[in-house]
């Protein structure tokens, strides 16, 4: 009696880290379309830096670093929500792709937001992370890294890079 195989492929996990950028949508678009398999979950992980900003007093000039309240918070948050689900949720129900979105609200520095996309991809033993990598210039990535550079060098699983800016 011979054994009986399935023929599904494995569920496959697939990272993607979204911001505001077309380079964003480039990623996803291209991620639907020449990545996707049928049973895989896009994750769609999204990281909102924390609320902070200065004061500046008139005399003196003394500087006060304040955390955003509360309701601020929620308004960046919902507004996040809000670009996430009318950006990307249409075309992923569309093509009825399961998906989940993640928001998360950490650090600021591009080795911070790697380390978090790093960990997520751990936790969810992703099939494969797909990143842009934006053009930010050497002057400004020397100051402020590139989260894409720290994932490819740091993530576990496999990263795919695209080049998306102009």
């Amino acid at each position: 009696m011979a054994a009986e195989f399935s023929h599904e492929m494995p569920l496959r996990h697939v990272l993607i880290p979204v911001d505001e950028s077309p380079a964003s949508l480039k990623v996803f678009e291209y991620t639907l379309s020449d990545l996707y398999k049928k049973g895989d979950t896009i994750h769609l992980f999204h990281c909102i830096p924390p609320g902070r900003h200065v004061m500046m007093s008139p005399d003196l000039g003394m500087e006060e670093v304040v955390e955003d309240d509360e309701e601020t918070r929620k308004k960046v948050e919902s507004h996040a929500r809000e670009f996430l689900l009318k950006t990307f949720v249409p075309r992923l129900d569309e093509l009825k792709i399961p998906y989940q979105i993640e928001i998360v609200r950490f650090g600021t520095d591009a080795d911070s937001v790697g380390t978090v996309i790093c960990e997520r991809a751990d936790q969810l033993n992703a099939g494969l992370v797909v990143m842009a990598k934006h053009n930010k210039g050497a002057i400004k990535e020397f100051f402020i890294g590139s989260s894409t550079n720290y994932c490819t060098h740091h993530c576990k699983s496999p990263i795919l890079v695209l080049h998306c800016d102009a």
